[in-house]
């Protein structure tokens, strides 16, 4: 999905802090591109949009730094990298500082974070403490036949 779209999904996405971490991200098998990452606060999301620069290639990160070639709302594609607290994701993400700037570091981001990927199952408050009761058909008397000498 694009950037517009993203943040059109999920209200809370809009009105939302985020933390950045970094521009200029590279993903070998898309050299004409650079990825921003940011941290959503309301959703916990982290997610990686894309950023095409024609011509692409070593100069890729060069448009990014200096903010050339700003491509259209269309072309900036969105991937949610993980769902998890801030400090998880900090964890996960340590010393992305020294390797941003390495190729196919979007690789190591992606690899980093796998393990945060999966969103907490919703649960209802309570619910992972309820045991359901075990029955005892013989002592409770449940499920009880009398026997009467057949079976």
């Amino acid at each position: 999905m694009n950037i517009r779209d993203f943040y059109a999904a999920d209200p809370q996405r809009q009105e939302s802090e985020e933390v950045s971490f970094g521009a200029g991200w590279t993903d070998h098998t898309d050299a004409a591109s650079t990825f921003r990452l940011s941290w959503v606060a309301r959703t916990r999301e982290l997610y990686a949009v894309r950023e095409p620069h024609p011509g692409g290639g070593l100069l890729a990160p060069i448009f990014d730094h200096y903010n050339l070639h700003q491509a259209a709302v269309d072309e900036l594609r969105v991937e949610i990298l993980a769902v998890a607290d801030l400090p998880a994701v900090e964890e996960a993400l340590a010393g992305w500082r020294q390797v941003i700037t390495d190729h196919d570091s979007l690789r190591w981001a992606r690899r980093h974070v796998a393990a945060l990927a999966l969103p907490a199952p919703a649960s209802v408050p309570g619910e992972q403490d309820y045991q359901p009761p075990r029955l005892r058909p013989e002592r409770d008397g449940i499920f009880h036949r009398p026997r009467h000498g057949r079976d």
